[in-house]
């Protein structure tokens, strides 16, 4: 049978009982400081499959099934350290399409820029969902919904851009209008994490 534990200590829940993940994962909550929330999952050390969320915790294969716990805020601050390494790595993928459009290269150009265009939505929606488990105060600090706005706008010109084949002018937008903007993305997901480091957004 599988030890449940919460940050390193055994919690006497009798997982074969338990119907659901889901259900599992609740009664875990009501264990922990209500001002925490549940961070991690592993299953004897490791992340868990895609599979074995979706079977009871009773049909798992292991022998510990590890949560951690933490307040929020902490757990946002540590998540944005990566917020700008994942800016950056945008701005490489839409300049690499831009070097495909230039080049003459349009189906490069075109793979590369649905890459670039999925990575930054899945940035948005993540730091979205970030921005979500902060007191409402500490939003403030914390948002980027303006650069958001512009970018998006940026990024509907170039998918029109893309519609019409205006390859030249497709590679001037990114370069001259978009990859500036996601510069400045960059640099301030680097000053909010720095912000939320020093404890700002508690």
């Amino acid at each position: 049978m599988i030890q449940v534990q919460v940050n390193g200590q055994a919690l006497g829940i009798p997982v074969e009982r338990v119907q659901s993940f889901a259900d599992l994962i609740e009664l875990v909550k009501s264990s922990i400081d209500p001002e925490h929330m549940v961070t991690a999952i592993l299953l004897d050390g490791r992340d868990m499959r895609d599979e074995e969320w979706t079977m009871s915790p009773a049909q798992l294969q292991g022998d510990r099934l590890e949560f951690s716990s933490g307040r929020p805020e902490v757990y946002v601050a540590e998540r944005l350290q990566d917020a700008s390494s994942v800016v950056r790595s945008c701005f490489f993928e839409f300049r690499d399409a831009r070097k495909g459009f230039q080049d003459g290269d349009t189906t490069a150009g075109n793979k590369r820029l649905k890459v670039a265009v999925d990575t930054l939505k899945a940035f948005f929606e993540w730091y979205g969902t970030l921005m979500q488990l902060v007191p409402d105060a500490a939003r403030a600090k914390l948002d980027i919904s303006e650069e958001v706005v512009s970018i998006s706008e940026t990024c509907k010109k170039i998918c029109q851009q893309q519609l019409y084949q205006s390859w030249w002018a497709l590679g001037e937008s990114i370069e001259k209008d978009l990859e500036p903007k996601l510069d400045k993305l960059e640099d301030t997901c680097r000053k909010v994490a720095r912000e939320a480091q020093g404890g700002e957004i508690a």
